[in-house]
């Protein structure tokens, strides 16, 4: 039995993943000031209903946004950072680009590490790796001396130490010397990859960070050893792998996109049994949509990341977020347009139909205006929705766009749909794909809500909506594999470097990790390694990620793999133009075991439907059947305008679709033309 968990800001959801049963899935509320304690009662409900203890547990992985929370409202350590002499304005030099190119009165980020708590260090190290100056330890003692004593974490870049960390490693050994106990994060241990301004964020990332993650480890480590459980806990990185509790303390920095990261796992390991290799996936939460791409039944990667306002270099998988959730609000600016988000009602007060006290109008009180969802079995039932505080939080927005309470809820939702789909456009156009050829897999609460608004706007042929829409962050957390990723940088003219040398490069980032799997110690099914290169033409300021297969590590073969690779982005590949190698890459994957589950039973006649309402859609009123989702076999097929209820989510199928249940038991939606 394997169990996987997702924290958000409302609720905490749990799946267990058991051989041959279906997944149990389970939610209880958040506890934001002590996150694992919600964790720890969530195992014991779950545990208790199904006649079964917590030590009986096999596997547990966590997808956490302690770290991302961290940056995100800046309530992380204070931190303070080591550069090499003359480099003290690192961070606000960056990369010399404006916050907002278009807005001249743009305000620059507030830093995570102040210039007062900026070191610099007396040393130098060349870019090829040799000593020019020796580090000055007694220098560097005084300067850390003179640091306030309340410094909880410390961050080291010096320059060019991805060449040779000599330096860095001394240094460190000098802070945990004047500062004993005090968090180091190195940056060479961390991400050795050329880039100063990058290498440094991602050890800035870290110290800020490591403090609250550490604390937050302990206290799940202790509050679930309290019920019993024995299982080693792991966690879920932002390259949509897992790695031990202990890991994660020491590098918190791989956990920033944790959250979001598990949730496109467990969307792919959808899109793989219901056979769409290929899709696009929409996690609508209550702040933000977050959107990634599937390619070939795998997660699609970048090292183009951001958190908040911050570059994160280090391998993740590729989303996008927008402001454009549930808690959303619906606002008119100076000129009476119409505009919804990125400032979201959150879970306290919330929409203005959770009658906390919020009156602002969101995207939530257009679904219930709409009739999309029922007031009296919201999340189960758990929580009850007020439809008169939603109609007067629209009908402020209806009043002032002289129009209907329906016709503007139906607004708030097109200005929503327009949000998101900013996000998804771009995405599909960077990475070369047409949306005709994609399925759409929505999830989280609002996601199947939403889907059929998406697909109206951007055509795929099918939606493909999860057994658990709103706990599929906690079941890919349940079934990701353990994965490690390295770098190696070399920049250097690729005919310049020895191919005996290239392998032997390759074979070391891959017995590193292989070690480091080793230690972590999981029950995998079997190992898998990948090689990539970053390559550019000689002369260009960017490079390109090309993957090699493992017979391929040689110069020609690089060089042919790099030209196709190029001529496919951009179709002006030059096979006569010199090539710059400038990183070597290794990612070591352990398969874990996914528990198979049973197929749904099937259907022998249509489905029973369990009432009706009528919904809004369209600039008219429809009268909708309403569908319990446990009650769908396999082979049922339910008609556009449809509402499917279920605990964690409300699936629109709207006029014009039609939904039909798959084996696995996935609603897939598909217009009645197609």
């Amino acid at each position: 039995m394997k169990l996987g968990i997702d924290i958000g800001g409302t609720f905490t959801d749990l799946t267990l993943l058991d051989a041959g049963a279906s997944p149990h899935h389970h939610k209880v509320p958040s506890t934001p000031d002590a996150p694992s304690r919600a964790v720890a009662r969530g195992i014991v409900e779950l545990m208790q209903r199904l006649g079964r203890k917590p030590d009986e547990l096999t596997g547990f992985v966590h997808g956490t946004t302690i770290a991302l929370n961290a940056v995100l409202e800046r309530r992380g350590a204070r931190a303070c950072l080591l550069v090499t002499e003359g480099n003290r304005d690192l961070l606000e030099i960056g990369r010399l680009q404006k916050i907002d190119p278009f807005n001249l009165r743009a305000v620059e980020p507030i830093l995570l590490v102040p210039r007062a708590r900026v070191v610099e260090v007396r040393e130098r190290i060349d870019s090829s790796g040799g000593v020019i100056l020796p580090l000055d330890v007694e220098r560097l003692r005084q300067a850390l001396a003179a640091l306030p004593p309340d410094i909880e974490s410390v961050a080291i870049c010096l320059l060019n130490s991805h060449a040779n960390d000599q330096h860095e490693r001394e240094v460190e050994r000098v802070v945990a010397q004047v500062f004993p106990g005090c968090h180091v994060s190195r940056s060479s241990a961390l991400w050795p990859e050329i880039r100063e301004y990058e290498r440094a964020m991602v050890a800035v990332l870290n110290a800020y960070v490591q403090p609250a993650l550490a604390r937050y480890v302990e206290g799940l480590e202790r509050d679930t050893r309290a019920i019993g459980m024995k299982t080693r806990l792991y966690i879920t990185q932002s390259n949509g792998g897992i790695m031990s509790a202990g890991t994660a303390r020491e590098l918190p920095a791989r956990t920033l996109l944790s959250g979001p990261a598990s949730g496109v796992v467990g969307a792919a390991y959808v899109a793989r049994l219901a056979g769409a290799r290929n899709a696009v996936t929409i996690d609508i939460g209550g702040t933000s949509a977050d959107v990634s791409l599937i390619r070939d039944g795998e997660p699609v990667h970048s090292t183009e990341a951001r958190v908040g306002d911050f570059p994160v270099v280090m391998p993740s998988v590729d989303v996008f977020s927008v402001g454009a959730g549930g808690g959303s609000i619906a606002w008119l600016d100076s000129l009476g347009l119409l505009k919804v988000g990125p400032r979201s009602a959150g879970a306290t007060p919330g929409p203005a139909c959770y009658a906390r006290g919020g009156r602002e109008p969101t995207v939530t009180d257009a679904y219930l205006v709409c009739g999309y969802l029922n007031p009296l079995n919201f999340v189960g039932g758990t929580m009850k929705l007020d439809t008169q505080l939603a109609r007067s939080a629209v009908g402020a927005v209806a009043e002032r766009l002289k129009t209907g309470v329906e016709e503007a809820a139906e607004a708030i939702l097109k200005i929503a749909t327009t949000n998101m789909i900013t996000a998804l456009l771009p995405m599909m156009t960077k990475r070369g794909v047409d949306p005709r050829e994609l399925a759409l897999i929505p999830f989280g609460g609002a996601g199947p809500t939403h889907a059929c608004l998406l697909a109206e706007e951007v055509v795929v042929p099918r939606i493909v909506v999860p057994l658990s829409p709103g706990t599929t962050c906690a079941t890919g957390a349940g079934m990701a594999d353990i994965r490690a990723d390295y770098i190696r940088s070399v920049r250097r003219p690729l005919p310049e470097i020895a191919d005996a040398r290239l392998q032997e490069i390759f074979a070391s980032l891959e017995r590193a990790g292989r070690d480091w799997l080793a230690v972590e110690d999981p029950a995998v099914t079997g190992v898998f390694v990948r090689y990539a290169v970053d390559a550019r033409y000689a002369g260009q300021a960017f490079d390109i990620e090309v993957e090699l297969k493992p017979g391929m590590l040689d110069g020609k073969s690089i060089a042919a793999v790099f030209h196709d690779a190029y001529e496919t982005l951009y179709r002006n590949a030059d096979p006569g133009a010199p090539i710059e190698l400038i990183s070597l890459r290794v990612r070591v994957t352990g398969k874990t075991r996914v528990p198979e589950t049973p197929l749904l039973r099937q259907a022998e006649r249509t489905p029973p439907a369990a009432g009706s309402r009528d919904i809004w859609y369209g600039g008219r009123w429809h009268r909708a059947n309403v569908y319990a989702r446990e009650g769908l076999l396999s082979g049922h097929v339910i008609q556009g305008p449809a509402i499917v209820e279920q605990f964690d989510t409300t699936t629109l199928v709207a006029p014009g679709f039609r939904a039909a249940v798959d084996p696995h038991g996935f609603l897939v939606i598909a217009r009645h033309d197609e």
